[in-house]
């Protein structure tokens, strides 16, 4: 290869290269410049990342929303993890907690399941020598102040059917566990009630008033004829449920119970203070009741779910309130202001203007709701005014979905009431009537409620032990009510020491109701309703079992005896008795209450007559000594005992009738100027009540009795005179095992009191009482428990009929007593008692109810009597029981009558031959086909009866003709009269038995209902 050509190569390669280098020069330079750029890009890539890293942790701890940019740069706004947590809880805040949704389903579905509102479970109860039962779930606490107890802890000795501890109610389909009320453990709940009347407080029956004064004389004093001292009062007690936001008081309660007495909860420390005191108390006059709860705030998360994760608690979420919602209850206790409430069940009554409240004379105080509200008000006017009013539930047709049982918080015209809770409604569910004493002095004649005594005549007025009203230490007689409650005579609270009290334990009074501040079962009228849908012939048998054997509960009041005198009016027809006080005419028993079969029925102004029994009536003409008798033979000057006695009459007379005869005309018409008349009998009833009353009888001649008892006394007069003999009968059936006896010979001045014997069988008090003895025997005696009612259609099928002359409760004398006022003295072991199958009935089916027809011939007809012959001449009764609805709730009805038992005068009879026959006569056919048979005549006929009629399957003679029953078979000895029948009446009435003999019939329902009617 020549130079040049190896310089042209040379030449080439250098070109070549040159021309590779400025290439990666310039690829270098683009390179150099793509590095800057990525520089550039990953300096603001970390910018973005750097703020998206402070946005995340905004994000996570920050409410409200957040920026994050993309890699282009490009903003994006996001919500925050609490915004999106606060979005999901805006539906229900804790997935385990109930919705407002939720929670009213279950409520509806209760509301399905029970009859209305209600107890579900009584709880269970303790019985021991201080708590005495009431009913089942409720007993009496008689070494505790003012209280009653409801349930029992199942950890402690309890007693009871009840399948838990601790009474569980619903109330417009919330169920709410009723525990630790009042109540620092959770063994029972306490229910406070207020002080007894002490003299201090008067009641304006014309404007409603209550006016409390310094001291019972002040309040004496002020006394007019509408405005009275406040002696003798019922409290109310009731449960009160409404729903709350948590949020308004930041505080939430275990169970919902704002009187909650535990300071913890499962291991969460309670306070008292949290909420104004009112919001926990029992009433107006309670000003220390502090529930315990812990504020909502303050609760940490597991503490939260506690009370969000326990269904007893009843808290549920509200997403449109977007709250907690508690439904809460509290036990209020209305101090009354008499004793005459005027409805404290919440049945189903429609007539508009049914409150709970207290009614007397033309004033009517209604019970006002609290709820949510933390002032108190227990009474106040009608019409509602200020917080309304509680009304039976379908008189409130807007709050009508709660259902019977519980009263319902509205205005005068219904619509709701604000402010008691976060739907504006809130319920009442009666829990018990409390017949309260005082603190008075006792005194049979002027404080017949008092328990402590009166000032001992050797001692200063401010020290010193109190004694009895009859004592012969005595510092001042007592003539007035009013002294009863004078300090300077009565040993009233003062000086610090509380006579008549539970911890003084001295008492005044006779009776089993010793201590003004104890409550004792007597005292008690249950009102809780059971919820649970009752089976009606179920119910029907297991509530006569339980009428059988005196578990029933019922009430009475006592009567008060005074014997008045006056003049007489001869119209020729009756005789009319009056007095003259300054020269106006006034009646002998003027102003005075009146009775119907023992019972009292109302005042009266235009006299419409009554009758009363037994009486003691004497007439005197101090015009003419001459005069001895009257016309038919009744003497002057002398007492004459009649059964009973009717009044009639005008404003300005009493006419006394003599049930005998028709009228009373005994003397000479012409001699009315100058004749007076003396009466004693029971002229009024004592508005207290008692299931287990305080009974008081009376052995007295009528004058020492007016001379010992001037003003009369509580009890009733025994219709004997004493006059040495032993054997008195008492009025009433003697239930406990003591009769005391406080008596008198010298007409008040000394005074005895001692237990004197009586035979429980008789029903006697068997002791001799000479004729200056005035003596009240005192005993315990079991109230009626049923009472006269209209004939109502009957729910389910009849049973049985039952019969009973038995002398024990529980063998059927208390029902005895409760449906025809008279005492069983039958003690065998043979048919003291039987059960009877009706053989035939007759009834209509309107609305698909069983209902009586009143049609002759429809009545029932039973299989014939067992009951043996009875001693001592006891009475009998038989009762065919059904149950009856009366505006939504279940009664037990009963139909039936008092039996006699007759010896028979049997006559002989002839079959073959024709013969007159008298209607309730026996006789003995010893001759004819019928030769043999013993049998009464059912209906008065004549003829030859084994030709005119046939014998029967029963041993009964039919007619031929008419296919009646003519003739029963009987006991040639005797026979109790009866006819098989039972009259299906209302109310009250006679008829004759087949004896000849009056006697009773009736148609009684229970006082209190057994239970909620139900549809389904």
């Amino acid at each position: 290869m020549t130079i040049e050509s190896q310089l042209a190569q040379l030449q080439q390669a250098a070109t070549e290269q040159t021309e590779a280098s400025v290439q990666l020069a310039n690829n270098i330079t683009e390179g150099l410049q793509e590095i800057d750029q990525v520089k550039q890009d990953i300096a603001q890539t970390y910018q973005t990342v750097n703020q998206n890293n402070q946005a995340l942790n905004d994000w996570q701890t920050q409410s409200g929303s957040v920026n994050l940019k993309d890699l282009n740069g490009n903003s994006h706004t996001l919500p925050t993890l609490k915004s999106l947590i606060a979005d999901a809880q805006s539906v229900n805040p804790h997935p385990h907690v109930m919705t407002k949704a939720q929670f009213d389903a279950l409520r509806d579905m209760r509301k399905q399941q029970y009859a209305g509102s209600g107890f579900v479970e009584w709880g269970r109860h303790y019985i021991s020598n201080n708590e005495k039962l009431v009913n089942e779930g409720m007993n009496t606490l008689e070494v505790l102040s003012n209280m009653i107890a409801l349930g029992r802890n199942t950890n402690t000795l309890s007693f009871g059917d009840s399948r838990v501890g601790m009474p569980e109610v619903i109330v417009d389909g919330a169920l709410l566990r009723i525990e630790c009320v009042n109540q620092v453990n959770n063994v029972r709940s306490n229910i406070l009630f207020p002080p007894a009347p002490n003299g201090t407080k008067t009641y304006d029956s014309a404007s409603g008033t209550v006016t409390q004064h310094s001291n019972a004389e002040a309040a004496f004093a002020a006394e007019t004829d509408t405005n009275k001292v406040i002696t003798s009062r019922k409290d109310l007690a009731f449960l009160e449920s409404w729903h709350e936001k948590i949020a308004d008081k930041d505080v939430v309660y275990p169970l919902g119970n704002v009187q909650y007495g535990a300071n913890h909860y499962k291991g969460i420390a309670l306070r008292n203070n949290l909420v104004t005191q009112g919001y926990s108390a029992f009433g107006e006059w309670d000003t220390g009741t502090k529930g315990h709860g812990i504020k909502w705030s303050s609760l940490t998360e597991a503490q939260k779910a506690t009370f969000l994760g326990e269904p007893e608690h009843n808290i549920y979420y509200d997403p449109k309130a977007k709250a907690y919602i508690q439904v809460r209850y509290r036990v209020r206790v209305v101090e009354g202001v008499g004793d005459n409430w005027y409805r404290v069940q919440a049945d189903g009554v429609t007539v508009i203007n049914q409150f709970l409240g207290y009614s007397s004379g033309n004033q009517t105080s209604v019970v006002k709701p609290q709820g949510a509200s933390t002032e108190l008000l227990d009474l106040g006017a009608h019409p509602a005014g200020n917080r309304g009013m509680y009304k039976t539930p379908f008189t409130v047709l807007s709050n009508s979905e709660a259902g019977l049982g519980a009263f319902v918080a509205c205005q005068y015209d219904g619509s709701p009431v604000s402010g008691v809770s976060s739907n504006n409604k809130c319920y009442a569910l009666p829990i018990a009537l409390v017949q309260r004493l005082n603190q008075g002095a006792y005194h049979p004649s002027y404080n017949p409620l008092g328990t402590t005594g009166f000032s001992h005549s050797d001692l200063p007025d401010s020290q010193g032990h109190a004694v009895t009203w009859n004592s012969a230490a005595l510092k001042q007689k007592p003539v007035s009510t009013r002294q009863c409650f004078d300090s300077n005579i009565a040993r009233i609270p003062a000086g610090g020491i509380d006579w008549g009290s539970i911890s003084v334990a001295y008492s005044g009074r006779p009776d089993q109701y010793k201590y003004h501040d104890a409550i004792y079962a007597g005292q008690v009228e249950d009102l809780r309703l059971n919820a649970k849908k009752l089976h009606t012939e179920k119910v029907r048998e297991s509530k006569l079992s339980d009428a059988i054997a005196a578990k029933f509960r019922g009430k009475e009041r006592v009567p008060f005896t005074k014997l008045k005198s006056g003049a007489c009016y001869d119209s020729a027809v009756t005789i009319y008795i009056y007095s003259k006080i300054n020269s106006a005419v006034s009646s002998l028993v003027g102003r005075d209450v009146y009775y119907q079969s023992g019972a009292i029925v109302s005042k009266y102004s235009n006299l419409a007559s009554f009758k009363a029994a037994p009486v003691a009536i004497k007439f005197t003409d101090p015009g003419n000594t001459n005069l001895t008798t009257f016309s038919g033979g009744t003497p002057l000057n002398q007492w004459i005992i009649i059964d009973n006695f009717s009044v009639q009459g005008n404003s300005s007379f009493i006419a006394l009738t003599n049930p005998n005869t028709g009228n009373m005309n005994w003397f000479n018409t012409g001699r009315a100027s100058t004749i007076q008349a003396e009466l004693l009998f029971p002229t009024d009833q004592s508005n207290a009540e008692f299931d287990i009353l305080p009974w008081t009888d009376i052995v007295a001649t009528p004058d020492n009795f007016k001379s010992t008892f001037p003003d009369g006394v509580q009890g009733q007069w025994i219709p004997k005179l004493p006059d040495g003999t032993a054997g008195y009968p008492l009025n009433r059936k003697l239930s406990g095992d003591t009769l005391s006896a406080t008596f008198t010979i010298d007409q008040g001045q000394t005074w005895v009191k001692n237990n004197v014997q009586f035979d429980p069988v008789k029903n006697i008090n068997s002791v001799s009482w000479n004729a200056n003895t005035v003596a009240l025997l005192q005993y315990e005696s079991d109230s009626v428990f049923t009472h006269a009612a209209t004939n109502s259609a009957t729910c389910g099928d009849i049973g049985r009929v039952y019969a009973t002359q038995a002398y024990l409760n529980q063998y059927g004398n208390r029902l005895q007593s409760s449906l025809t006022g008279q005492v069983g003295k039958r003690n065998s072991s043979a048919y003291f008692q039987e059960y009877l199958n009706v053989s035939k009935h007759a009834y209509y089916s309107p609305n698909q109810t069983l209902g009586w027809t009143s049609r002759a011939g429809d009545e029932p007809i039973h299989e014939p009597l067992n009951l043996d012959v009875p001693n001592d001449n006891s009475p009998a009764v038989k009762a065919l029981s059904t149950i009856t609805e009366k505006n939504g709730l279940f009664y037990l009805q009963f139909h039936g009558s008092e039996l006699q038992y007759q010896n028979h005068d049997v006559q002989l009879a002839n079959s073959s031959i024709s013969q007159s026959y008298t209607k309730g006569k026996v006789y003995r056919f010893s001759v004819g086909e019928f030769k043999g048979l013993v049998l009464q005549a059912l209906t008065t006929l004549t003829g030859i009866m084994q030709e005119v009629t046939y014998i029967n399957e029963g041993g009964e003679l039919v007619g031929l003709v008419s296919g009646n029953v003519v003739f029963k078979p009987v006991n040639a000895k005797g026979s109790w009269g009866d006819d098989q029948t039972i009259p299906i009446i209302s109310g009250e009435n006679t008829k004759t038995d087949l004896n000849g003999n009056t006697v009773k019939v009736f148609c009684h329902h229970t006082l209190f209902p057994i239970g909620i009617a139900h549809n389904g």
